[in-house]
């Protein structure tokens, strides 16, 4: 999967997540905002020309890039910052679990080498859909979730929708 296709279902997920959880805070924001934004991470060995998805592509590397987060950002807290870095890397894997190139994701507890094929990670259509899912998502998390707005707006049109019922047996 791509860049553009990681950040997507990054989005999708996180406030996918927040939004049936309720989670409706500036911190919830940011952290999520945060995890997407470091959900390429594992794809660093490409830049330093290593073997791709071997050493940056499961459990351990999780919790090193957990704690070089928690490092990093810990203005936002240890634990929140630790949990974006630890997070993005296993979306970033379950991503590439989807794709045709088969890896260990759960080293060195398992060695056994997962692809679940469903898709080629250079799939256009499929990392274009994901990035507007999770566009999708994000924004109506943003409208209904975070600001309240979306609720009230729904809440004005059900009471519209009543005036009319009411209004229309009043003509017949």
């Amino acid at each position: 999967m791509h860049a553009k296709g990681h950040a997507g279902m990054g989005l999708l997920i996180i406030f996918g997540l927040f939004s049936l959880l309720g989670f409706n805070k500036i911190e919830h924001v940011i952290i999520g905002l945060l995890t997407v934004s470091l959900i390429t991470l594992p794809d660093i060995d490409i830049r330093l020309e290593i073997a791709h998805r071997k050493y940056t592509h499961n459990v351990v590397a999780a919790i090193i890039f957990g704690l070089l987060s928690a490092m990093l950002y810990h203005p936002l807290g240890y634990i929140p910052s630790f949990l974006a870095g630890f997070s993005a890397t296993l979306l970033h894997i379950l991503g590439d679990l989807l794709t045709y190139m088969p890896f260990a994701p759960l080293w060195p507890f398992m060695k056994a080498k997962i692809a679940l094929k469903l898709f080629s990670s250079s799939n256009r259509a499929v990392n274009e859909g994901f990035w507007a899912l999770g566009l999708a998502t994000f924004m109506g998390y943003m409208l209904f979730v975070y600001s309240g707005f979306g609720y009230n707006m729904l809440a004005y049109l059900r009471e519209l929708y009543v005036l009319f019922l009411r209004l229309l047996r009043l003509v017949i």
